[in-house]
C-alpha cells in the first residue's frame, strides 16, 4: 500500500513541470499574436498618416493652381453681362440684387444666391443664369404677365384704370399669383379692372385663395377666345356671388351667372349670336343677360335717329286746339 501511494505523489510531482511548459508556450504564442497586431495597427496607422498627408499637399497644391489660373487671373475677370430683363428691371438693380458687376471674378459670383433672390421676386417666373467663359455671364428673366388691376375699395373702374401706385397697387397673373410692383409699366395702365375681391390675405408673391378670383380668371379665359375686335374686357365685377358684370372696351355691360365651369359655355355661345348678330346689323349692345337660358334680355344702344323717333313730342290734335 506505501508503494502505491508513493508512485500515485510522484505522477503528480512529475505533471506540474508539464503544465507550467503549456501555460508558458500559450503565452508565448499569445505575446507573438500581439506584437503582430500591434505592427499591422501601427503600419495601417502610418499608411493612413501617408495617404492623408499626401492628399493635403494635393488639395493645397489643387487650391494654389485655381487660385492662380482661375480665381486671381485676370483673364476671368467679369466683362460682359448679358441681360434678357423683359420689363422687370434694370441693370443697375439686377446688379444690385445680384452683385454681378464688372471686374468681378467669374468663379466667384454666387450664381446658385443670385438665382434665389432673383426667383423671390413677385414679378419674376422663371430665372436662367449662365457663366460662359471666360468673362460673361447671361441672365434672363421671364416676368409674370399681370392679367387684373384691382380696384382699391372707395376707386370708381375709370380712375384705376388710368392710375397706378407703384407699391400699393395689386396686380395678378392668370394663375392667382399677386404682385404689388413697386415701379410703373405702362401696360398696367391698360389692363381690365377687377371689383369685388378681397385682398385681406393678399400677399405679393403668393396665390390669392378666393372664390370671387377664381371665377373672374375663369371667366377672363373664357372670353379671351373670343376675337380682340368684337370683344375686349375692361372690367369685372364679382361682387356678387351668383353673378359676374363684364364690362367691354365699348361700355357694354354683360351678366354671367357664376354657378360654375358647366353653365359657362352656353353663355359663351349666347354671347358669340349676339356679336355676330350686332356685326350683321351695325347695332351696338348696352346691356345683355346671359344667365338666361332663352329669350336673352339685352338692351342696344340708340342712334340719333333711332333716339329721335323714341322722343319725338306729340302733336296736339285739332280738338284740342280748338278748346285752348
Amino acid at each position: 500500500m506505501n508503494t502505491r501511494r508513493n508512485s500515485g505523489g510522484n505522477r503528480r510531482r512529475g505533471g506540474a513541470p508539464a503544465r507550467r511548459k503549456h501555460l508558458l508556450e500559450v503565452n508565448v504564442r499569445t505575446a507573438s499574436i500581439n506584437r503582430q497586431r500591434r505592427g499591422r495597427a501601427n503600419g495601417l496607422l502610418w499608411k493612413t498618416f501617408v495617404i492623408v498627408i499626401v492628399l493635403s499637399l494635393l488639395v493645397a497644391g489643387a487650391r494654389i493652381a485655381c487660385s492662380k489660373f482661375f480665381f486671381k487671373n485676370p483673364e476671368y475677370d467679369l466683362k460682359h453681362i448679358v441681360t434678357h430683363l423683359n420689363g422687370v428691371m434694370t441693370r443697375e438693380e439686377l446688379g444690385n440684387i445680384t452683385g454681378f458687376t464688372e471686374g468681378k471674378n467669374i468663379f466667384g459670383l454666387d450664381l446658385e444666391q443670385a438665382n434665389q433672390k432673383l426667383s423671390s421676386l413677385p414679378e419674376v417666373r422663371t430665372v436662367s443664369i449662365e457663366r460662359m467663359l471666360p468673362d460673361t455671364i447671361e441672365v434672363g428673366l421671364e416676368p409674370r404677365e399681370p392679367v387684373f388691376l384691382f380696384v382699391a375699395p372707395g376707386e370708381s373702374d375709370a380712375a384705376a384704370g388710368e392710375s397706378f401706385s407703384p407699391g400699393k397697387s395689386f396686380l395678378c397673373d392668370k394663375d392667382g399669383v399677386m404682385m404689388r410692383p413697386a415701379r410703373l409699366d405702362e401696360k398696367f395702365l391698360g389692363l381690365p379692372v377687377l371689383r369685388g375681391v378681397s385682398l385681406v390675405n393678399a400677399v405679393p408673391g403668393k396665390k390669392l385663395e378666393s372664390p370671387s378670383l377664381a371665377t373672374a380668371l375663369m371667366l377672363r379665359q373664357a372670353l379671351s377666345e373670343l376675337p380682340e375686335e368684337t370683344f375686349r374686357i375692361s372690367s369685372v365685377d364679382v361682387s356678387k356671388p351668383y353673378a359676374a358684370l363684364v364690362t367691354d372696351a365699348s361700355g357694354a355691360k354683360f351678366t354671367f351667372g357664376t354657378l360654375g365651369e358647366a353653365d359657362l359655355p352656353s353663355q359663351l355661345e349666347r354671347l358669340r349670336k349676339l356679336l355676330d348678330r350686332c356685326q350683321e346689323t351695325g347695332r351696338r349692345i348696352q346691356t345683355a343677360n346671359l344667365m338666361m337660358i332663352r329669350n336673352t334680355p339685352v338692351t342696344f344702344v340708340l342712334t340719333p335717329e333711332q333716339g329721335s323717333d323714341k322722343i319725338a313730342p306729340v302733336t296736339p290734335s285739332k280738338k284740342n286746339q280748338k278748346h285752348n
